[in-house]
């Protein structure tokens, strides 16, 4: 399956005017951390249009904010029709019992970016109420101390694909903050993959056209080859250019291919 596109909006008139025009397989649209305080009531309205527009049409989920405010945008956008919420600060299901009849079928994404989040995981991914998993990964460091870098997320982040894995949920890792410099973003991708993320939340049109161009360059013919080759093969392993491959490989290899 290739890999899908997330990527956060901003809730404002400005980046959503040309709506239809925005590539990512899945938007964000974003009340939290890229508004102001001033201007969070300005952008409930603004996700409310869009989604009385394009909820139906369009994969799109909101991220609402944590605490005092999350109550009324979620009793504000429960009529509309819209793919699901990313919940921020996300550390225990209490809160979705909270809200379940406001919530209704819409899924939920919950964003694990504290270190309480990540004691809990367990217990979080384990919940039929989340659907998907994604870490905050600034957040994160930011608790943990000033110097923390990415050397501090490594750890929370395989916890997260472990236990996504174990409770089969569709795991997300964090934003690259370089949105110019695409052969940095490339590699904060490809590390991402390597970990065993299905994806990776974007925060600008450039790293959606990033993943596009990660999707077209995998060799789906080469990949296909080499299974049939091993089926055919006749023994346990198999060499091809000098790389070795055995049935845990090619079963890794027949299951991706299976999902495109």
């Amino acid at each position: 399956m290739a890999d899908k596109t997330w990527l956060f909006v901003p809730a404002k008139e400005k980046f959503l005017k040309n709506f239809e025009k925005i590539e990512a397989d899945y938007i964000i649209l974003d009340l939290e951390d890229s508004l102001r305080e001033e201007q969070k009531k300005e952008g409930l309205g603004v996700v409310a249009e869009i989604l009385q527009k394009y909820g139906r049409t369009r994969s799109i989920y909101v991220r609402v904010n944590s605490g005092n405010r999350m109550e009324s945008e979620i009793k504000t956008l429960q009529a509309y029709d819209f793919a699901g919420y990313m919940i921020p600060k996300f550390e225990s299901v209490d809160i979705l019992e909270k809200f379940r009849n406001y919530i209704g079928k819409k899924e939920i994404v919950a964003l694990v970016e504290t270190v309480k989040g990540i004691i809990e995981l367990p217990k979080i991914a384990a919940s039929p109420m989340v659907q998907k998993l994604a870490f905050g990964a600034e957040d994160f460091c930011r608790e943990v101390g000033f110097e923390a870098g990415e050397e501090a997320t490594y750890f929370p982040r395989n916890q997260m694909v472990l236990y996504g894995a174990y409770y089969q949920k569709y795991v997300l890792d964090g934003v690259c903050l370089d949105v110019h410099n695409m052969d940095v973003f490339k590699e904060s991708y490809r590390k991402t993959k390597r970990m065993g993320f299905h994806g990776k939340l974007l925060i600008h049109p450039n790293q959606v056209k990033a993943v596009q161009e990660y999707n077209s360059s995998l060799d789906i013919e080469r990949l296909k080859y080499i299974v049939k080759t091993f089926k055919n093969n006749g023994e346990g392993v198999l060499f091809i250019d000098g790389e070795f491959y055995e049935k845990p490989l090619i079963d890794k290899i027949e299951n991706y291919l299976n999902q495109r």
